[in-house]
């Protein structure tokens, strides 16, 4: 006891001495500091993780909090806001989205690939009314730079109003905001409509709702009560700020659970706006319309070309439903004049591929090409999509465009010069014995009409035994000019009339004007222009100054003199 009492003595001492020593303090109260900062950034970390979309924290809290989520409770109050709600109007139709900007992050970007039905060339939007940047929030009104322009360079959304002079702006934000706390979501959402009311004060401004979850989302962090507190805050916002506001959730929501109705978001998040929910989006928009006075200063002045969003503008997903699988959303559509055999609606994973999809092109119409909203494609019917690996949220969207086919275009060359040598000859004879087209009728009665008209019949029955032998066995036949099955290269629609070859490969033929020759330039007269492969000399052109005097005499060329050419050039000569 007494040995520990004196050790316990001695550190004592020591520690005594230290503290008086020049250097104790300074040292011990650096060692202080470092514990103060160690705690606070120790309380930072946490209150910042619960705020984190993916965060374990989060992730439970986020959870539960929906799990006595109330269909009813924390939803908008419509009759408290009468005059800024969008009550329903008549459909005002394209005309009034064409008229509107369209403005906000993903959701928005894709509507530019929506469109009335799968087989509509028409969309919602064009790059010429839509300015929709993936991940973007509030935040990002002024502070990013989202389009480029030819000759201006890149804007921020007031300036880019300014530019496009729209009549007025339907604009939405808060998906990628919903793990901000409300007054700071609209401390920002305040600011950037000041500014673009500010930049250009003759559009009239609509504030979207944010559109509503699926039960089923990717994402549990996410909550729908703070996608309704967001949407509450956005009406009083509007009605502060003499702003409209388009109650979206109406049209997207199921009343009876409060959450995205069925297949409007797609299956591989539960976030982001399905085709179908798309169509439910625009058909309201169109239906709750405001539509005032246009104050513009006219003429408009002229809007430089648009080379569109700069990829990549935010990397960071901040919602976390397009990093984590690497799954993306494929959007298959096809345009007028065909349709789409396979599933048209997939989430694959980067660097995979689609199932396998068919464009099939309808009656009097043939398969042109593909496109691809990213990425590259291949040019035949039947496709398997490779998911490129710098795809985001916004997914791909694939469409299959199709041409008339010109069935019509060599009958007009042809039947003028064979018709009428073979057609009088036989329809004489026929005519005179039985007039009308019911001589097949009064010829049974007549025994000699009616031996005449035995031949067609029997003629036009074996053509069309013939050709259903012929089609019996065309199933079996691969073509070998588009490699599909079910006729032969002889009857294939990409055949090339002229050369035989494939019309895929996107060659051109030439031709001569003289004798319709093709892939052949032929020479011409230096007299009188004419082509010499329809027989014109040169020589004995009445043009040639050296046959000007001859040249109108003798009957042997009456019929070169009479053309005006000679009269034209002989005061010359």
């Amino acid at each position: 006891m007494h040995s520990k009492k004196s050790n316990s003595s001695d550190l004592a001492a020591k520690i005594r001495a230290f503290i008086k020593s020049p250097a104790g303090i300074p040292i011990l109260a650096g060692v202080a500091g470092v514990l103060v900062v160690a705690i606070i950034a120790a309380i930072v970390f946490a209150v910042r993780a619960g705020a984190e979309p993916g965060s374990a924290s989060n992730s439970t809290s986020g959870a539960a909090d929906d799990s006595s989520y109330d269909a009813e409770a924390g939803k908008v109050n419509k009759e408290e806001f009468t005059g800024t709600i969008l009550p329903e109007a008549e459909d005002a139709g394209q005309e009034y989205l064409d008229n509107t900007l369209f403005i906000g992050d993903s959701n928005t970007a894709r509507y530019m690939y929506y469109g009335p039905d799968d087989n509509s060339d028409v969309h919602f939007t064009t790059i010429e009314n839509t300015v929709g940047v993936v991940s973007a929030g509030v935040q990002n009104i002024t502070s990013l730079k989202w389009e480029h322009f030819v000759g201006k360079g890149e804007m921020a959304i007031p300036e880019i109003v300014k530019i496009m002079q729209p009549q007025r702006i339907i604009i939405c934000f808060g998906t990628n905001n919903l793990t901000m706390e409300t007054d700071t979501f609209i401390d920002y959402y305040t600011e950037g409509l000041a500014a673009i009311h500010e930049a250009y004060p003759y559009a009239d401004i609509i504030v979207s709702a944010v559109p509503p979850l699926d039960k089923e989302r990717s994402n549990t962090n996410l909550s729908m009560k703070q996608v309704d507190r967001l949407n509450t805050a956005i009406v009083e916002m509007c009605e502060e700020e003499g702003y409209k506001y388009l109650d979206t959730s109406e049209a997207l929501e199921d009343p009876e659970t409060g959450w995205a109705k069925e297949d409007y978001t797609l299956a591989l998040d539960g976030v982001h706006l399905s085709k179908n929910g798309a169509r439910a989006l625009f058909s309201y928009i169109r239906t709750h319309t405001y539509v005032t006075e246009d104050t513009r200063p006219k003429p408009l002045k002229d809007i430089p070309k648009i080379n569109g969003v700069t990829p990549g503008l935010i990397t960071q997903d901040p919602i976390g439903v397009s990093g984590s699988s690497g799954a993306v959303p494929v959007e298959i559509s096809a345009g007028e004049g065909g349709h789409i055999v396979g599933e048209t609606s997939q989430s694959v994973q980067k660097g995979k591929q689609t199932s396998m999809i068919t464009a099939v092109a309808d009656d009097g119409w043939e398969f042109d090409h593909w496109s691809a909203s990213i990425g590259f494609v291949d040019q035949q019917e039947s496709i398997m999509f490779t998911v490129p690996g710098d795809a985001d949220a916004n997914g791909v969207f694939l469409t299959a465009h199709f041409r008339r086919v010109e069935e019509e275009e060599p009958d007009p060359t042809a039947s003028p010069t064979p018709s009428p040598s073979p057609s009088p000859s036989p329809s004489p004879s026929p005519a005179p014995g039985s007039s009308g087209s019911s001589s097949s009728g009064s010829s049974s009665s007549g025994g000699a009409s009616s031996g005449s008209a035995t031949p067609p019949a029997s003629s036009s029955s074996t053509p069309s035994s013939s050709s259903s032998g012929a089609s019996s066995t065309t199933p079996t036949v691969t073509c070998t000019i588009c490699g599909q099955t079910g006729h032969d290269a002889s009857a294939c629609p990409n055949k090339c009339p002229t050369c035989g070859g494939s019309k895929l490969d996107g060659h051109t033929h030439t031709t001569c004007p003289g004798c319709g020759a093709t892939d052949v330039t032929h020479e011409t007269c230096p007299y009188c222009g004419a082509y010499t492969c329809t027989g014109h000399d040169p020589a004995t052109c009445s043009s040639n100054p050296a046959n000007q005097p001859p040249a109108n005499v003798g009957s042997s060329t009456t019929t070169e003199t009479a053309s005006t050419q000679p009269t034209e050039q002989q005061p010359a000569a």
